[in-house]
């Protein structure tokens, strides 16, 4: 059986972070310590042993002990179920994505969904450098007439007439202001409506992961996310703050723009993903 872990109970998998990696890592960190939303499910609530971290909306990272057969032998119905139903339901996600962290699992995982048209893929991640940033910005483009730019706070949001940003921030954060605390955000705009942002989607102590994406199809490639980008890391390096950047090894505007940015490429890991059927 897998169960789904509560929330308070979120620190039981602490011990299975075993690698620096592991330890270290930001995504799985946020999670645990409730700072940003996610979902674990576990194979024993009491004393986990191996656990599933669902990163609302985005990916599942697989940790601790990969031969259990309790949980494993679960699985595929678990994915095909439960999984399913809670992701839809939490952001209307209709794809499994799981981040690979050793051959093990990759081994498990594609024995497991052996019947879905999975592709593979690798989500790379990316380390800031903040020398290379404040040389590259000089070479960017002025922010457009007739737009403006400005931190994300409760005017920001208030003022959204889309709702945009609230809902997006939703996604990732318990409430909008635990992201006022914690996160930080800036977003461009155009009349009264919110065409582009850069926030935290996933902090750890002092890094930051950031989210950026323009709304308004009609205004890409048009420098804006460079633009809404360079503010949010000014920020950062005013602050002590240390981004990261990660992204899917396909999405080449998205490589693009973190190396534009002064992130430079360090590490990837193999990603599994299929769309659920219905």
């Amino acid at each position: 059986m897998i169960y789904k872990l509560d929330k308070k109970d979120y620190y039981k998998i602490k011990r299975l972070l075993q690698t620096p990696d592991q330890k270290n890592d930001l995504t799985l960190n946020s999670i645990i310590n409730g700072m940003n939303r996610g979902t674990i499910y576990v194979d024993n609530l009491q004393e986990p042993n191996t656990a599933l971290i669902d990163v609302t909306g985005i990916s599942s990272i697989f940790i601790g002990n990969a031969t259990n057969k309790q949980f494993i032998n679960s699985l595929r119905d678990f994915l095909d179920n439960e999984l399913k139903i809670d992701t839809y339901e939490s952001c209307g996600g209709t794809w499994f994505i799981a981040v690979i962290k050793d051959e093990i699992w990759e081994q498990v995982l594609e024995n497991v969904i052996a019947d879905k048209e999975y592709e593979p893929d690798y989500e790379l991640y990316y380390q800031f450098n903040p020398e290379a940033f404040v040389s590259l910005k000089k070479q960017y483009k002025s922010l457009p007439d007739n737009y403006l730019i400005k931190k994300i706070d409760a005017e920001v949001i208030k003022n959204d007439p889309d709702g945009i940003l609230s809902e997006v921030l939703e996604e990732v954060w318990y409430s909008i202001e635990d992201f006022y605390t914690y996160g930080l955000g800036y977003c461009i705009i155009k009349g009264n409506k919110i065409v582009s942002a850069c926030f935290s989607c996933c902090v750890h102590e002092n890094k930051h992961e950031i989210s950026v994406e323009t709304y308004d199809e009609k205004l890409m490639n048009k420098g804006l996310a460079t633009i809404v980008c360079t503010a949010y890391l000014d920020d950062c390096i005013k602050n002590g703050l240390i981004p990261q950047w990660s992204t899917m090894e396909t999405n080449l505007e998205s490589k693009r723009l973190a190396k534009k940015l002064g992130f430079k490429y360090e590490s990837k890991l193999k990603t599994l993903e299929f769309e659920w059927e219905w």
